[in-house]
């Protein structure tokens, strides 16, 4: 058998794969919405089939590589298995996005109220006129517990100082990462809002409220981290960011 030819036996191998995969899977994504879980399973079947593929492929050329040609079907399976697991919870926010930006309605509330006013803020932070626009990011909470298939609701809370106490335009940077059983973060979409925005607000303390769609099939013990950046008059941006897990 040619090259080219274990190489397309690869890619059905992969495709098979992919798909058994899947059908494991898939059955348990349910959404808030009938609507919303249909359009959230077929978006995540066409991203996690598009990782599986190219799982495959990479596995089977990696025992080609390594000489061990008897091995490379094998390689294509295991390939394809683990570019599908790695992929599934980027699959599922990529897709979660996606319907998002389709049906706007279908995007939790979120909310950015003023929660200080500017004196009290600039008694527990000694702001002096003299320091200029200052911006400073407090602390990211996360009320609990976080269930799978529910929202992670995250109240992210900044100052903003100004001389005169008059309102300023300030930049609001919102991040969210997995974090695998390994400890290293892979970064996906922080669905339904942009990730940069930028607003006037008037000084004092302001708290933004998200809520994040937690996958219905994540475990018990999974782990993410929300990053939370606020900046002003191109200063460097002030960060705090929070880790959380999913509960039983």
């Amino acid at each position: 058998m040619t090259n080219k030819m274990k190489v397309r036996v690869a890619a059905t191998v992969a495709a098979a794969t992919g798909m058994m995969f899947l059908a494991t899977q898939v059955s348990a994504q349910e959404s808030a919405t009938d609507d919303l879980n249909s359009c959230v399973r077929k978006e995540q079947i066409l991203t996690t089939a598009k990782g599986a593929g190219i799982g495959a492929v990479t596995g089977f050329a990696a025992m080609l590589v390594s000489n061990k040609k008897n091995d490379a079907l094998k390689g294509a399976a295991v390939g394809a298995a683990v570019g599908g697991i790695a992929g599934f919870a980027t699959a599922y926010y990529t897709a979660i996005d996606t319907c998002y930006k389709k049906n706007p309605s279908w995007v939790p509330e979120s909310n950015i109220q003023h929660t200080k006013s500017f004196e009290k803020v600039k008694k527990e932070l000694k702001y002096k006129p003299s320091q200029g626009v200052v911006v400073r990011a407090s602390k990211v909470a996360i009320d609990g517990p976080v269930k799978a298939g529910g929202l992670a609701v995250v109240n992210s809370t900044f100052a903003l100082m100004t001389p005169d106490g008059s309102e300023h335009p300030v930049t609001v940077d919102r991040k969210l990462y997995v974090i695998g059983d390994d400890g290293a973060e892979a970064p996906v979409l922080f669905a339904g809002h942009s990730t940069t925005e930028q607003h006037t607000f008037e000084a004092g303390e302001v708290t933004d409220t998200v809520r994040i769609p937690i996958p219905p099939d994540a475990k018990p013990g999974n782990l993410y981290r929300v990053e939370f950046s606020v900046a002003a008059d191109d200063k460097p941006a002030s960060v705090t960011s929070e880790k959380f897990k999913v509960s039983e």
